[in-house]
């Protein structure tokens, strides 16, 4: 079941929406301000292969949970 994340451009609230499958068609709404006026946010994922020893699990952003040089989730 795919993701995406998406951001209301009236009011900037991000959020995400959940569909059946890739090709599912559906008119969203902000769930703050019921806008249709949305768009599509790129998303990336990181992935672990391992630790690197140093309890680090090898990504470049500093909670070496992800692999963008910028990490907008870790604190």
């Amino acid at each position: 079941m795919p993701i995406y994340e998406f951001q209301c451009n009236q009011c900037n609230t991000k959020f995400d929406e959940y569909f059946r499958s890739a090709s599912e068609q559906k008119e969203l709404f902000c769930p703050s301000c019921q806008s249709n006026h949305i768009h599509k946010l790129f998303s990336l994922f990181g992935m672990s292969s391992g630790s690197d020893g140093n309890g680090d699990s090898g990504g470049s952003g500093n909670c070496g949970s992800c692999t963008a040089s910028t990490c907008t989730g870790c604190s």
